[in-house]
Parts: C-alpha cells; structure tokens; sequence
C-alpha cells in the first residue's frame, strides 16, 4: 500500500501553527508503523525522530506522482493534489462559512478531515457533499504538562499570545490590560508575537505611541524553539486569548493543557476546550473580516468587557481558577498527547486501506 501525506512542515523554530500539528501527525503516523511518503522535507527538529520506513519526497507539487492507494493533502484545499484511489482534503477554517471556491475543490476530493464538531458542521453548511471526519489536535506532551499554579506575591503577569495576526485581537488583549492597571506595577503583560507586533499604545491625548514604551508591558517578537515557547508560558498567571476565530486554538489548548487559568473566546473551534478554563463572551459579526475571510459568514467577536471582568475575576479567585483549570488538564492529559491524538487518524486510515 502506498501513502502519500502532502503537506507543508514546520520551520526549526515556527512552533505557533499549524504546520507543527502537520509534523507531528506525520510522525506519530510513523511511529504506529505506516510506511508514508511526504511531499515536503522534514526540518531537522524531528529528523532524529524517524526512521529508515521513511522515505521522503521533495518534488514541487506539479510533479507530484498521485498514482497511489491515499493521498492525505493536509494543506488549504486550492493547493489540493488528487489522483489516488483514495483522496483526502485535510483542513481548518475560523468562520462560519467557507468560501465557494474551496468548497468546489474540497467536493473533488473522497473525503475530508477537520479538528473540531464546530468546524465539520461549517463544512457541511457550506455544501461539502463528501464525509467529513472530525479529529483533534494535540499538545508535546513534554513541555505542555499540568502544573497547579500558585498566586505569586510580587506580580501578577497576563499573557497575549498570537500577534500578528489580526484575527487574534492582541490589541483588544492590550487595550483590556491597560484600562485596567495602567502603569500599576504590580501586574505586567508579556506580549508575544512572531513578528512585529500589531497592537499600538496611545497616549492620554489619544496619540499613537511605541507599545515598547510602557514600562509594564515585555514585547517578545521573535520565533521561539517549542522548549522556549513552554518557558514562556511558565511565566504566565493568565493567558487572555480574545481570539475571533480558530480552527483549533493551539495557543489557548497549550496554555489549559498546562494547567494555566486562559481566558478564551467561547467559539468556533475553541468551544472543544474552552470550557475548561474561563470562556470568554462574544458576538457574531464581520468586523474586520477581509482578505481570504471577506464575504465568508461571520466570526466571533469577543466581549471586551466581559474580558476586563474575567481578568478581574481571575485574579481574586486565583486559587479556585487554578485549581479548576489544572484539574481538568490532568483528566484530559493523557488523551491530548500527539501520540494518542494520532491513533485517530491511524485508524480511519486503516479503515480506508482496508476498503
């Protein structure tokens, strides 16, 4: 049997998307016993994990031979290969439709994956007439682990994690942070982006001014190793997520998952998790829709205020937060690693074999 997983791959130190959640499916795959090409190079942080059954490809997709029994395309579905006997179309979206081009694509395809209920009912909304399966995603077991935190005395310190992109709304994390402690120093806000930063500061005139310059605010734009990524994490209180739509939500499921009080937006494919935390209150809306997301449906908009509520409530109901938070998480651990999150797809893939 041949098999073929088509996909894009994680830089060394891109450690905040989805192209992690690809390496890592691939290779938990691996490890189960299928023998997998893949159509893109694996990056050296995962290469000591593989052994000699695979063998990899590194054609451009035009050159791709689809004459195979599966073809998984864990890719936006325009890029979409086909040819095989059997042809899958694995993907995530944040609204609540999906635009109509990829829904023609993804009804070329035998059948398609996604990571969330939420999500599956989107793509059947949308006109997707082939089988939709839902999976999850999952955390490295090995730096994302609960730990029941306790309240620090000397500063308390909220995380805004997933700049730039807009659909995060870092600005909306940044806005709430300010409004409420000013320049109090005792609480701080790590503001982590993969790029420049997106969110601004204004002054008391109403300015524009550097967000480098408030002295209780610590940028941090810069990629990080998955290990520095889990450091980073460790000195948080509170992770405020007011996220306006995800496919899965690997930020926030990281934050549970290590037993942090995160404060997420209670939609799209956050309504898997966020429960176990505090969720945050939204709207339906378009604000700032645009791009690949114009003209498709709606996405969340979160609450502001109820944001500066629940920032409030976190921290002076820390203990009973965190407890609940890190009760959930140690339930849940063994089922969120990549090694059993992957047996799900293992077994639909045998089940498509055997037929």
């Amino acid at each position: 049997m041949k098999i073929i997983w088509n996909s894009i791959s994680a830089t060394q130190t891109r450690n905040e998307g989805y192209k992690v959640s690809t390496d890592e499916i691939y290779k938990n795959l691996i490890s189960l016993g299928l023998n997998i090409e893949r159509n893109c190079a694996i990056p050296p942080s995962i290469q000591h994990c593989l052994d000699n059954r695979i063998n990899l490809l590194y054609e451009s997709q035009n050159n791709l031979d689809t004459s195979c029994d599966l073809l998984i395309n864990n890719k936006l579905p325009l890029d979409y290969a086909s040819g095989a006997n059997h042809n899958v179309g694995f993907t995530y979206w944040e609204t609540t439709r999906l635009p109509e081009e990829w829904v023609e694509r993804m009804n070329q395809m035998d059948e398609i994956w996604t990571t969330s209920k939420w999500a599956q009912d989107v793509f059947i909304d949308s006109g997707v007439n082939k089988d939709v399966y839902n999976f999850k995603l999952g955390v490295h077991s090995e730096f994302f682990f609960p730990v029941l935190r306790k309240l620090k005395n000397y500063q308390f310190t909220f995380l805004s994690i997933g700049s730039p992109s807009t659909r995060k709304n870092s600005q909306i994390a940044v806005n709430a942070f300010v409004k409420l402690f000013g320049q109090d120093d005792r609480y701080k806000l790590i503001y982590k982006s993969t790029d420049a930063p997106d969110a601004r500061l204004y002054d008391s005139s109403g300015q524009m001014v550097s967000i480098y310059n408030h002295p209780n605010i610590e940028v941090i734009e810069k990629d990080v190793s998955i290990k520095e990524l889990a450091e980073i994490y460790d000195k948080a209180d509170c992770l405020i997520y007011p996220t306006s739509g995800e496919g899965w939500g690997m930020l926030p499921f990281q934050a549970i998952a290590k037993g942090i009080p995160t404060i997420c937006t209670n939609a799209t494919s956050c309504t898997e998790y966020a429960h176990l935390s505090i969720p945050l209150d939204y709207s339906w809306g378009t604000n700032k829709m645009s791009g690949i997301y114009a003209g498709c449906g709606q996405w969340a908009l979160p609450n502001f205020d109820d944001l500066c509520d629940k920032m409030l409530y976190v921290i002076n109901n820390y203990d009973k937060i965190s407890k609940f938070t890190y009760d959930n998480a140690i339930s849940y651990f063994d089922q969120w690693s990549w090694e059993n999150i992957t047996k799900e797809y293992y077994d639909r893939i045998c089940q498509i074999l055997k037929k």
